[in-house]
């Protein structure tokens, strides 16, 4: 008798197990999944060129081009820019190129023709030029007062930048100003700026980072800046072999988890495009961005994926997902601080 008694014990104690074990279904058809947050991010780097007044009136209207050509697709975009070509906007608009924009300077006129959103940017995260993102930021927001709280791109790897950001960035050309950035975005590893994008961040979601290194990755409910992960992105442009998932196949792949039930539903997934400057002032190459944004296209139509700004996606995070942090790495992928 006490055999049988341990049996059924042991048979208790069993079911009581799976019970506790929370489940793992695909999502029945026709539930309602939240979409996927795509942001296209466009970048103008750190060129002398777009600073000196014969040449930067070309690339001007390369951009004004490009702008309505993008405008066309529906999608929304941030436009994140290094100081040259800010200075070159600061320093040689004339009243004839603003008879072309409505009276407006260009950054003006594209964030208020267009809606788009205009960031802080440094060429691969790094800040050893003669100016910093508050020297970005400064002059950003000479130009334009919506210019953003964005910070384009910062190395995850570097803790003093990190503590910068956080504490509040004097600009090097304008140390009167300090600026304390309230979203991040497009970590890259040190070795970015040399053409390895092997560490760059490919986690997709939003949260809170903790620090530098691994603290990146760690939640901290009461930080001070939202990062907004831009997911896988294999370079998509011609110049190297990817690595990783396409955008439209990482924004499928995430699609497809979600249904089958193998990725928590309740939490904000993202991913970012990130569009290269030959893209914007080569029309020659823009096809390749179409092409990509065509892909894209019944996704969006259908309402499983929808097109943000970053502002856009932590205004969503709060007050649709209240702040519930979310750092999702496909299966298989290793995360950029667990490489050898």
């Amino acid at each position: 008798m006490r055999h049988k008694g341990l049996q059924l014990f042991i048979i208790e104690l069993f079911l009581l197990h799976l019970a506790c074990q929370k489940s793992v279904e695909p999502v029945a058809t026709g539930s309602a999944l939240p979409p996927v947050y795509i942001t296209v991010a466009g970048h103008i780097e750190d060129v002398p060129a777009y600073a000196a007044k014969k040449s930067y009136v070309d690339f001007r209207q390369k951009l004004l081009e490009f702008a309505d050509e993008f405008a066309a697709t529906g999608a929304a975009l941030n436009l994140q820019i290094d100081y040259e070509f800010l200075y070159g906007t600061l320093h040689h608009e004339t009243d004839s190129l603003r008879a072309l924009t409505k009276g407006k300077n260009v950054i003006d006129y594209l964030v208020h023709e267009y809606g788009f959103e205009i960031d802080a940017h440094q060429e691969g995260g790094r800040e050893e030029g003669q100016d910093n993102y508050a020297d970005v930021h400064y002059v950003g927001k000479l130009l334009c007062e919506a210019f953003s709280d964005v910070v384009g791109g910062l190395v995850w790897d570097d803790p003093p930048q990190f503590a910068c950001l956080a504490e509040g960035e004097p600009g090097r050309l304008f140390p009167h100003y300090v600026w304390k950035p309230a979203i991040l975005t497009l970590a890259v590893g040190r070795q970015h700026h040399l053409g390895d994008f092997s560490r760059d961040d490919i986690a997709s979601g939003v949260w809170k980072p903790k620090g530098a290194f691994a603290d990146f990755w760690v939640h901290d409910p009461q930080g001070c800046m939202a990062y907004v992960g831009p997911g896988e992105h294999a370079d998509q442009w011609g110049d190297k072999k990817p690595d990783f998932l396409s955008t439209p196949e990482f924004v499928q792949a995430i699609l497809n988890e979600q249904t089958a039930g193998a990725i928590d539903i309740d939490k904000m997934y993202t991913v970012t495009l990130a569009v290269p400057q030959k893209i914007i002032f080569d029309r020659s190459e823009r096809g390749k961005l179409w092409d990509i944004l065509d892909r894209l296209k019944p996704t969006i139509d259908s309402g499983q994926a929808k097109y943000v700004t970053y502002s856009e996606a932590v205004r969503i995070w709060k007050a649709e997902f209240q702040e519930a942090p979310n750092i999702y790495f496909r299966k298989g992928v290793t995360p950029p601080h667990a490489l050898p």
